[in-house]
Order: C-alpha cells, then sequence, then structure tokens
C-alpha cells in the first residue's frame, strides 16, 4: 500500500525565506567590500594642515592641488579682503588626502569674520608662498570646486561613485537588519543607530558576520537606548 507524505504546513516558505535571508547577508557583505576598496582606491583621507605641512617637510608630498582659493592663482593680498575656506588635497603612498584651511590676508580679518584662529587651521597671504615654506620644490595645481554628491565616512571623503556606493550600501544595510531575525550581540535598533553612527565602518561587517548569525536564547544584548547614547558620543 503507497503511503504519501505531506510536510507540515509553511516548512517549504521557511525554507525559501532563510535562503533569501541568506543570500541577502552575503550580497550586502560583498557590497561592503566593493565600497572599502573603492573608498580606498578613489576617497580622501581627511587629514589637517599640520598632516600635510609634515608631509611636504619629509619630502613624501610633491604635489598639492589648491582648491577654492580667492585670487587664484594670483597672490591673495592683491586687493582681495574677507576671508576663504580654501580644500587642499594630497597624495602620500598609495592615498590620497585633504584638507580645509581659512585663507585670509591677515589674522585680524579672520577675527573680524567671527573665526577663531586657535581653532582652525589657516593661511595667511598666498597658499603657494605657505606651502613652499615647508617644501620649496612643491608643485601647486589650481583647480574649481568640482560638483556632484559627496559624503563622509569613518574620517574618509567620498565623491562620485563612491559616494553612491555608500548610499546604496546604507539602505541595504537597514533593510536587512529591519528584516532580520533577531541578531546577536545587540538589538535591531542598536544595529540601526550604529549604522547611522561613523561606527558603521566596523557595525556592518560585525553584523553581517557576527550578529546575523541569530540571537542566543537568555544572553544580554545592547538594547537601542544605549547604542544611541553611544552614537551620539562619537559624533
Amino acid at each position: 500500500m503507497a503511503t504519501t507524505t505531506v510536510a507540515p504546513e509553511g516548512v517549504g516558505t521557511s525554507h525559501r525565506s532563510l535562503d533569501a535571508w541568506q543570500l541577502a547577508r552575503w550580497l550586502v557583505l560583498g557590497l561592503y567590500a566593493v565600497t572599502v576598496v573603492t573608498t580606498a582606491l578613489t576617497g580622501f583621507r581627511l587629514e589637517s594642515y599640520d598632516d600635510l605641512r609634515s608631509g611636504l617637510e619629509r619630502g613624501a608630498v610633491t604635489q598639492v592641488r589648491v582648491v577654492g582659493a580667492v585670487g587664484a592663482p594670483q597672490s591673495y593680498t592683491e586687493g582681495v579682503v574677507g576671508a576663504s575656506t580654501v580644500r587642499l588635497e594630497w597624495r602620500e603612498g598609495w592615498h590620497r588626502s585633504s584638507a580645509e584651511v581659512l585663507q585670509s590676508n591677515s589674522v585680524d580679518e579672520l577675527r573680524s569674520q567671527g573665526f577663531d584662529p586657535r581653532a582652525r587651521d589657516f593661511i595667511i597671504g598666498d597658499v603657494t608662498d605657505a606651502l613652499r615654506q615647508s617644501s620649496p620644490d612643491v608643485e601647486v595645481v589650481w583647480a574649481t570646486p568640482s560638483d556632484g554628491i559627496y559624503t563622509t565616512v569613518g574620517g574618509w571623503e567620498l565623491r562620485g561613485a563612491a559616494g553612491y556606493l555608500m548610499g546604496l550600501l546604507l539602505i541595504s544595510f537597514l533593510l536587512l537588519v529591519l528584516n532580520s531575525p533577531q541578531p546577536r550581540l545587540a538589538t535591531r535598533w542598536a544595529w540601526v543607530w550604529f549604522a547611522l553612527s561613523p561606527a558603521m565602518v566596523v557595525a556592518v561587517p560585525v553584523f553581517l558576520l557576527i550578529g546575523a548569525r541569530g540571537q542566543v536564547p537568555g544572553r544580554w544584548r545592547l538594547p537601542g537606548v544605549g547604542a544611541f547614547l553611544i552614537a551620539v558620543l562619537l559624533l
């Protein structure tokens, strides 16, 4: 006599949902890896004017791209008054860096514009002269500000394709977290707050590799309020 085995209702659907979840998890992890590589190759590490001067003095920096300088490439002191934010870009080794400084014709002018010279990097007078005080042979390239999307994450500035990738990664990660099984180490909302803070760079891989493996019954998890307070401290 033939017998027929009937699977419990919903078992097949459950397996399909689990497979889709695991596929989404690994796809987001792959997107994270691509974003990190793109950031390292095309992004700018945010540094200070002192870091640039140190690189110039050591001979590690041979070219500086100056964006937004008033009066460029002529001397800033030729009848120009006020203060301007200048972006300095350079390459040292395999990575690119950038720093923002205030440019003015005097410290008094900075103060009159409401800037505190002690709280910001600044250049008085011509940018080229200031850079060549640290390295007489440095090549100065003048440029105008570029349009387009940009974002700052974990001490890196991303522009163009890298900026879009970071946005796509953030949206994908948030959708994954909010639709995941109860995660390990922290609650769903705790992972969300970490993703919206500078801790995102670490939080994304930790969740995908450990947190997404599921809650351990009876084990304490960081609540959303705790993660929110940590995120605020990191800002």
